[in-house]
């Protein structure tokens, strides 16, 4: 069987949490236990809101160089309102959501009201450790502030953010609990027809799972959110508890575990992907806020990845950067084959945490019929392969 005889990175003594001390990911609430966490989220929600387009092209060295830049993704009607979730008769909530493709990539988002205000454009992005909303709207809606303003440093860039708190907001009617959110412009947002925000993994995770249904567009979750953990907690799956029957239609074509981790603004989730010829599997972040998946330049080097005659732009919390394309070749998820993409591949040590060398995006989980992500069991279930 392919890669049967990888290593994989195990788990160690370090990577489990006895109770009341820190995980792996808890630097990213060090500090002041309200708002330390927002120091990090600050660089971390470079969640990669990419787009795909022919910008222009140069000739470098004699050689024909692509440069594939930001273009816009469709986002949800605004005749929608703040309304269109349907109650289903498990206690299931189906969430209706804009798949928009621009090329080979793509973006989920989903309408947001806030204080019956809206609908607002936020999009779906488990990459995102917490969630964020565009400086300018945050204005607009008199959002009560949490503390002084923040300064960060992103890739060849710094910027401003403010904490605020959102105590009425809804997903597409369904509720969503008041919470804390990261207020800052960034660049791409808050324009006609672009998005506002984006509903990081601090929300997503507290439904326990969600089902995406990329040819349907919708969103289902078990129920309604979970309050908040406590303290921080890292879980390593799968676990012996069955995916909520909710969420299940039909045997998935793969199964594999991940490694959530949770504290009280944020959440994180991981699984490992192997590249054919790699010794070892890769730790990838489940980012659907990724139009397009993302490889660590280390990764690329080492593999000797095959670079491509382009470049693609990223748009990180305070920049736009631009960085090659590679090909990813024959890759996989525990034994199940992923579509061969083209990569970005950048060093992605100031947009996630150590130890994390891609981000496995929404161009690759849509190319199934549906993913499911159970951050309660720690798995990722993906359907039958789209035709």
């Amino acid at each position: 069987m392919e890669g049967s005889h990888r290593r994989q990175r195990r788990e160690t003594d370090q990577d489990r949490v006895p109770p009341g001390q820190e995980g792996p990911e808890e630097h990213l609430v060090k500090g002041d236990r309200r708002w330390g966490w927002l120091r990090r989220f600050a660089v971390v929600v470079g969640a990669l809101l990419v787009a795909a387009g022919l910008l222009l092209i140069a000739d470098v060295n004699g050689s024909s160089i692509r440069v594939l830049g930001n273009q816009k993704f469709a986002v949800p009607p605004k005749t929608s309102g703040c309304s269109g979730v349907a109650a289903l008769a498990s206690g299931a909530f189906r969430v209706p959501i804009t798949v928009s493709s621009v090329g080979s990539e793509v973006e989920a988002s989903v309408n947001v009201c806030v204080a019956g205000q809206g609908p607002f454009p936020f999009v779906i992005d488990t990459g995102a450790s917490s969630s964020a909303i565009d400086l300018s709207l945050a204005q607009r809606l008199h959002l009560p502030k949490l503390g002084s303003p923040l300064r960060y440093a992103g890739i060849g860039c710094t910027g401003i953010t403010q904490l605020e708190e959102l105590t009425t907001w809804s997903m597409a009617g369904l509720a969503l609990a008041g919470q804390p959110i990261a207020a800052q412009t960034i660049p791409g947002w808050g324009g006609e027809g672009e998005p506002v925000g984006l509903l990081g993994a601090d929300v997503l995770s507290r439904f326990g799972a969600l089902r995406f249904d990329f040819a349907a567009q919708t969103m289902t979750v078990p129920g309604i959110q979970a309050p908040a953990p406590n303290g921080p907690s890292l879980v390593t799956g799968p676990l012996a508890s069955p995916i909520p029957s909710d969420l299940v239609s039909g045997p998935p074509s793969s199964i594999s575990g991940l490694r959530v981790a949770e504290s009280l603004n944020y959440a994180v989730a991981t699984t490992f992907v192997h590249f054919r010829g790699a010794d070892q599997d890769e730790v990838f972040e489940l980012d659907t806020g990724a139009s397009r998946s993302v490889v660590g330049a280390s990764v690329t080097r080492t593999l000797g990845l095959t670079k491509t005659t382009s470049l693609g732009e990223m748009q990180t919390s305070c920049s736009r950067i631009t960085v090659p394309l590679v090909q990813s070749g024959p890759w996989s998820v525990n034994n199940g084959q992923l579509a061969p993409l083209m990569l970005r591949s950048t060093d992605l040590g100031q947009l996630r945490p150590p130890g994390i060398n891609g981000l496995l995006g929404l161009d690759e989980l849509s190319r199934f019929e549906y993913a499911i992500i159970d951050f309660k069991g720690a798995t990722l279930a993906l359907g039958p392969r789209r035709q």
